[in-house]
């Protein structure tokens, strides 16, 4: 058989083959059990150049195999994009290898009922003409007047995965993810922002109001006079401004995070922060970004109340770090290309109240693109512009603040929490409300 059928014949069999390699090696090496996860992956990348009308386009994808392979009572993982058969068992026997070394692990327990590949339904394909679509509607449907836009990129994300375990376990999921995202220049600096784009969106079959909205709101803000805010009023963080900090709570409410900060892990079950604060991360969410049903561990997904009126309840896990701290796993074990299953949100977001803003503060409602939203570990920096408010009515706009917030000292100071939630691709899919918070100080 040549190399190149052996490719095709992997596409083809890719149950079959799979099952019965990591079956045959587990028999001869005396393997207690053996997981193999396999991705076929497809992205595309469209650059739309709006006073051209031109674009270009990028693409790419592949077969990734991460295995776990458990000898007495240790487990190792090896992942590697995978050609052939050879390179199939090639990553199972390193996976054996790394378990000579590795943590000790329980093969997992689970009663998940079967869902095969159905035939023909493997490889995911990415679609360019709805991309171009897309990003015609959202210049005609989208952009202010007038607005100079640096980038406009729409992004598909397409991927079928097949969860194999030597107990018998068969699990299939195909998933596409598609957003737009947009970098808008003002005299201030550039505004971004993005969108989940749904099904139906190239055909105007989807609301694109709350984008054009905010996106007009946040250029607005950062054109025309503008005064130095008043550090002694409170801040008032619309959606769009708010987003990167609660994916900063995301990740301070994961597992693996957790585990490295025995302090946190101490106060589950105490109230941490204000009672306005309600954290879930619901998997169906009709709003959210991520919806499914099952982990990339084959474990079923769940809504998870992290946080309840102030009161730390838990965090995201993934099998392992579930098991570091003696809890149910609770379906958020997620895997990328080249990393092992990692504690990741669905549709993390913090639920809306109505909350009523004080009479005077800082309404920030456009952030301005900085190079890292997060670049020390648990505070996040934002620069963000908007407008003093008084008596309830906007008075001038203010230049743009520098903020660093650090994560859960920000969230323990919260001061009131507003109706109108969003869900952002660009925050990892976190949702969020308007936000208040103290001063700044000065």
């Amino acid at each position: 058989m040549s190399e190149h059928d052996e490719d095709v014949g992997l596409e083809e069999a890719w149950p079959g083959l799979a099952r019965e390699s990591m079956e045959r090696l587990g028999r001869e090496r005396g393997w207690r059990g053996v997981e193999l996860y396999m991705l076929s992956h497809e992205n595309l990348t469209l650059d739309y150049e709006v006073a051209s009308g031109t674009f270009s386009s990028s693409a790419g994808g592949g077969f990734t195999v991460s295995a776990r392979v458990w000898t007495d009572e240790r487990v190792g993982t090896a992942i590697e994009s995978v050609h052939s058969k050879q390179t199939l068992e090639k990553v199972l026997l390193a996976a054996e290898e790394k378990a000579r070394t590795g943590t000790p692990g329980a093969f997992p327990t689970s009663s998940l009922a079967s869902t095969p590949l159905p035939t023909n339904a493997w490889r995911a394909a990415a679609d360019f003409s709805r991309a171009h679509l897309c990003a015609e509607r959202i210049v005609k449907d989208v952009l202010p007047p007038g607005v100079v836009v640096q980038a406009l990129v729409v992004k598909q994300e397409c991927t079928g995965s097949l969860l194999l375990r030597s107990d018998g376990v068969e699990v299939f999921r195909r998933a596409e993810q598609e957003a737009a995202f947009l970098r808008c220049e003002t005299s201030r600096g550039a505004v971004v922002d993005a969108v989940p784009l749904p099904p139906g969106a190239a055909k105007g079959r989807s609301d694109l109001e709350p984008i054009r909205a905010r996106l007009a709101d946040a250029v607005a803000a950062l054109e025309g006079p503008a005064k130095k805010a008043d550090r002694s009023l409170p801040l008032v963080l619309r959606p769009l401004v708010a987003a990167p900090l609660v994916a900063g709570l995301a990740w301070l409410l994961r597992g693996d995070i957790a585990t490295a900060t025995p302090a946190l892990v101490r106060a589950v079950g105490r109230k941490l922060f204000p009672s306005i604060l309600t954290v879930e991360d619901d998997p169906m969410n009709p709003r959210g970004i991520q919806r499914r049903q099952l982990d990339d561990e084959g474990r079923p997904t769940r809504v998870l109340r992290l946080v309840d009126e102030g009161r730390l309840v838990g965090f995201l896990h993934s099998e392992e770090t579930a098991a570091r701290l003696g809890v149910e796993p609770g379906g958020r074990g997620l895997r990328d290309l080249v990393h092992p299953a990692t504690p990741t949100a669905l549709n993390l977001c913090i639920l809306p109240r109505e909350d009523t803003l004080p009479a005077d503060y800082t309404e920030l409602v456009a952030r301005v693109e900085n190079f890292s939203t997060m670049p020390t570990p648990g505070t996040v920096s934002l620069i963000a512009g908007g407008w003093e408010v008084r008596d309830g009515r906007r008075v001038h706009r203010v230049e743009p603040l520098e903020l660093e917030l650090p994560v859960l000292e920000t969230f323990r100071s919260l001061r009131g929490v507003g109706s109108d939630l969003a869900f952002f691709p660009s925050a990892e899919g976190c949702g969020t409300p308007t936000l208040m918070l103290p001063p700044p100080g000065g």
